[in-house]
């Protein structure tokens, strides 16, 4: 997705309402004066029964064709606006924006590119816009993750509707109220369908940034919200809907008129399609596409429409295109042939579910010209990505982790847990240390989640320690780094998280946290890519004593934390449970046990205090290497970098007083290295390492060698010990 960048809004001339979306004419315009004087045809078929209007304003069957809209039919570029002070107080250099020109996009969507400063279009962009918005072509796309998919199936829709509605307004000087009828209202024209809510909010947003000023009403229908305030959302029709299966379908199955009313229909896209089909998940996506009005000769011929589908022409059916995206692809050779004479029974497909993008597409009612645009390279992972890895213990992650976070903190960064419980330890230790961290996972609340990207969006340096929940579609601009704190268990998981890093054109770093645990795994990646060398991401070893006594400290203070938490847990739940089934409970407990427990609480808070003190005051002070000395500071000489660093030590503590404890967090401070952040590093001290298949492998077989002879070596211990108390009770009896 290409980033949003921030910019000065833009104020546009208030239009009237009557004809919001008609393009401002400047005086003497003969581009202009040509465009409306050509010769439109109506899409109303005159020997079309169901192109008859009774008693209604809804225009059935005679929405505007793609032949109608098409100027490229006419060989005329679509004129661009001359007022170019769209910025307030300041003028729109269009040079920047050349690139955008070849798309022939409408001038109302040319300002949103102006305001949003995108200075030229992807190539995924540049591939699929001319075909889906001037062509009217069914669009399946693959290109890597961050490439600006949302745009290249937005903007097509957005096109086709402005279309639509300057087509009305024109015919309005000819037709006059008539005209209203030919510019469709409060009908659904576009679906699209994400596999997270996430994904769904953000590809809503987007679009909305991309339909400002027009008028054009996007809605997300998610799940974790109050599906009250969904339906009051629907019952103002907006044109563009944006949800995920599992609700849509909820509300769908329940009635929703605005949703199961599809005959008006005109895009149906589904986004991160590879996801869509995976084994076990969105059953509902099959019960929603089974509702889609299908053109005669698809799949079966068959669909299963609601009661408020009418039925409708072939003509109007043709008009809805079927967009499918993913961030990788795999069609087999006679993919086209298969659309054309629907190869793949309507039983057989019930039989065997979504199982590939072939069938999603078949089902979908993709027809057999579309265009199949895949710019996914051999490696699939973004070019301006750098990966890396860490060699460590897995009890020395956590170390790693908050040395990369401190001595390296700058941008946002991501870490990818695999597990909950990883994430909950790791997220704990790290606040305990005095970082700052955002979670995300699947059983936090919708509200919480989007809270939690929210705040992430919006600090520069912020940290985001999530599951894979958050490995696919999420765009947040300026993530600069993402560590991979648990492998995850696949290749694929693996370059949807490194796509969080390195979008839309700009440069990023991976690092993976390996034990020897993970060496097998590390191993298949490496083939899966066809790595042959990853960088090891550079360490200063001297600092690790130092974040080794830090987090000893932190694991003791969430040790204690933690089970004093269980514990009331525990009391909590069950009082509470008693209380619900009106029971008494009675305290069993003699004086001397509640005095020993009143008595071990005070030593567990003493210590517990005594534990925070000890933290706070080395987290108090600079990052310090092994080496270096405080009463010999100018033994080695002191750096231009060592005397920066020194005086603005001396500023903290005249701005902060002697408090250093507080819980307000300051920049950290490492002694003797200035704090870069990890692609910096990486690109500066770097090592290229060579990927020994052979050599892993082995390692990995010698490692778990070696834990077989320990637990056998245990085993005979404990069977020798277990044989000798015999003997000795032998003996005494």
């Amino acid at each position: 997705m290409a980033a949003v960048t921030e910019a000065e809004p833009l104020v546009f001339p208030k239009q009237s309402n009557k004809k919001m979306g008609k393009r401002k004419r400047t005086q003497n315009d003969p581009e202009l004066d040509r465009f409306d004087s050509l010769p439109w045809n109506s899409s109303i078929s005159q020997d079309d029964p169901f192109s008859v209007i009774a008693g209604s304003h809804e225009l059935e069957g005679g929405f505007l064709s793609l032949e109608e809209i098409d100027e490229g039919d006419y060989g005329l570029e679509i004129p661009v606006s001359n007022n170019k002070d769209d910025v307030q107080g300041e003028s729109v250099d269009e040079t920047e924006f050349y690139a955008w020109n070849e798309l022939r996009l409408h001038p109302l969507l040319m300002k949103s590119i102006y305001r949003l400063g995108f200075k030229e279009p992807t190539p995924i962009q540049k591939a699929c816009i001319p075909a889906a918005a001037h062509q009217g072509k069914d669009v399946v796309g693959a290109a890597e993750t961050g490439s600006g998919k949302t745009l290249a199936f937005g903007l097509p829709i957005l096109q086709r509707l402005l279309e639509e509605r300057d087509k009305a307004s024109n015919m309005g000087d000819d037709m006059g109220e008539e005209a209203e009828m030919f510019e469709p209202k409060g009908l659904l024209r576009a679906l699209i369908i994400t596999p997270t809510r996430e994904l769904a909010i953000q590809v809503t947003d987007h679009i909305k940034k991309a339909a400002h000023g027009i008028s054009i009403r996007v809605v997300s229908i998610v799940g974790g919200m109050s599906t009250e305030k969904q339906e009051r959302l629907l019952k103002a029709r907006p044109e563009i809907i944006v949800g995920t299966p599992g609700r849509l379908w909820e509300l769908m199955s329940g009635g929703e008129k605005h949703l199961v009313e599809l005959h008006s229909l005109s895009f149906f896209v589904l986004d991160e399609a590879d996801r869509m089909i995976e084994n076990g998940h969105f059953r509902e996506l099959q019960s929603i596409i089974d509702m889609l009005p299908m053109a005669s000769g698809s799949i079966g011929g068959q669909s299963q429409s609601s009661e408020n589908c009418e039925t409708l022409s072939n003509m109007q059916i043709k008009k809805r295109q079927t967009f499918v995206f993913s961030a990788t692809i795999a069609l087999s050779g006679d993919f086209r042939k298969k659309l054309k004479r629907g190869s793949l029974k309507s039983k057989q497909s019930m039989a065997d579910g979504l199982n590939s993008i072939e069938m999603l597409s078949e089902r979908a009612g993709m027809r057999a010209n579309a265009a199949i645009i895949d710019l996914t390279n051999a490696s699939i992972l973004a070019n301006k990505l750098e990966e890396s890895f860490i060699e460590c213990r897995e009890e020395d992650k956590d170390a790693y982790l908050y040395y990369i976070l401190s001595v390296h903190g700058q941008g946002r960064t991501i870490v990818f847990c695999t597990s909950i419980a990883a994430l909950r330890h790791t997220s704990s230790l790290l606040r305990i240390l005095g970082i700052n961290v955002w979670t995300l996972h699947a059983q936090m609340q919708q509200r919480a989640r989007l809270k939690a990207i929210d705040r992430f969006r919006s600090n520069e340096h912020a940290i985001l320690v999530a599951t894979d929940v958050a490995a696919r579609g999420l765009d947040i601009p300026g993530v600069r780094t993402v560590v991979h704190y648990q492998l995850p268990h696949s290749a694929e998981v693996y370059v949807h998280r490194s796509g969080r890093t390195a979008r839309a054109c700009t440069d990023g770093c991976s690092i993976a946290l390996i034990s020897s645990n993970d060496t097998s795994k590390f191993a298949s990646l490496c083939k899966s890519f066809s790595k042959e060398s990853f960088q090891r991401f550079p360490l200063e070893e001297s600092y690790m004593p130092e974040v080794m006594g830090r987090l000893s400290l932190a694991r003791q203070i969430d040790k204690i934390t933690r089970k004093d938490s269980q514990e009331k847990a525990k009391k909590t739940w069950f009082d509470r449970n008693a209380e619900s089934i009106e029971l008494m409970v009675e305290n069993d407990d003699s004086e001397e046990e509640r005095v020993n427990n009143h008595k071990q609480k005070r030593v567990t808070s003493m210590q517990l205090k005594k534990l925070q003190q000890e933290l706070n005051t080395l987290l108090s002070r600079p990052l310090q290497p092994k080496s270096f000395s405080h009463r010999y500071l100018a033994g080695a000489g002191i750096s231009p970098l060592l005397q920066h660093q020194f005086e603005e030590l001396t500023r903290q503590k005249l701005d902060h007083g002697v408090n250093f404890g507080d819980n307000k967090r300051r920049k950290m401070v490492v002694i003797g290295q200035d704090c870069v952040e990890p692609l910096q590093a990486l690109r500066s001290s770097g090592q290229e390492v060579r990927m020994d298949m052979k050599e892993m492998t082995e390692k990995r077989r010698d490692v778990e060698n070696l834990r077989r002879k320990r637990k056998e070596e245990k085993k005979r211990l404990r069977d020798q010990r277990r044989k000798q108390k015999k003997r000795l009770k032998e003996v005494d009896e």
